[in-house]
């Protein structure tokens, strides 16, 4: 177990310090996604604040918060889970393939690091990155390489499921949605998509799914 424990901490250090000093940094705008509802609190996604028109805003996936939109919610940062701050949902929307996200405002005085969002989307065969923190655990960033968008010219099924989603060619763990999708623009990091979901391809090829940022974080 200790072998085991080590060669991730080992794969995990590894991973930072093949990752430009932007995106390391970028962690300190993630968060982890609770719902309060009956009596109980529990995580649920991850998500990001990031810089909008009308302020700093908390950034994650609209599929969870679809079927509780009048629950409480909290965020929190893994390192200090016991300090859980309010926020109020703003927006949401969930329709695949084309769009799922929500947007929260956050209380007066809350100070975070709040990254930018992208201009452009990345292009094909650039890296990208992601910090996520499933289950509430301590945000693991992940790297991954954009393929484009999925389309299955064959398989109207597919197609009409998941048809010009973002595929990022790299691994996740459940509860990662709301997570950022992260590049490099003009040598700055910043938000180009959210993590929404995994797919596995015909060949074989693990991937996470992502949408545009919607117009009402711009």
């Amino acid at each position: 177990m200790k072998r085991a424990l080590a060669l991730l901490v080992s794969l995990f250090s590894l991973s930072l310090a093949a990752a430009p000093a932007a995106v390391v940094k970028a962690q300190s705008a993630v968060y982890n996604l609770w719902r309060f509802e009956e009596g109980a609190l529990r995580v649920i996604c991850s998500g990001t604040v990031i810089q909008t028109k009308q302020g700093p805003r908390f950034l994650s996936a609209g599929h969870c918060v679809e079927d509780a939109t009048a629950a409480r919610y909290y965020i929190s940062q893994a390192t200090d889970p016991s300090f859980l701050v309010r926020v109020t949902l703003e927006d949401w929307y969930d329709t695949w393939p084309t769009s799922d996200y929500s947007l929260f405002s956050l209380p007066k005085g809350f100070h975070s690091p709040a990254l930018p969002l992208c201009a452009g989307q990345a292009a094909i065969g650039e890296d990208v990155w992601s910090w996520t923190g499933p289950l509430g655990i301590v945000p693991v960033l992940r790297t991954g390489m954009y393929s484009g968008p999925l389309h299955f010219p064959d398989d109207s099924e597919a197609e009409n499921e998941v048809g010009g989603m973002f595929f990022v060619q790299t691994n996740g763990d459940g509860g990662s949605s709301g997570s950022s999708l992260l590049r490099l623009e003009n040598g700055s990091v910043c938000v180009w998509a959210i993590w929404v979901g995994g797919w596995t391809t015909r060949v074989k090829l693990d991937g996470a799914l992502g949408v545009p940022i919607p117009p009402a974080a711009r």
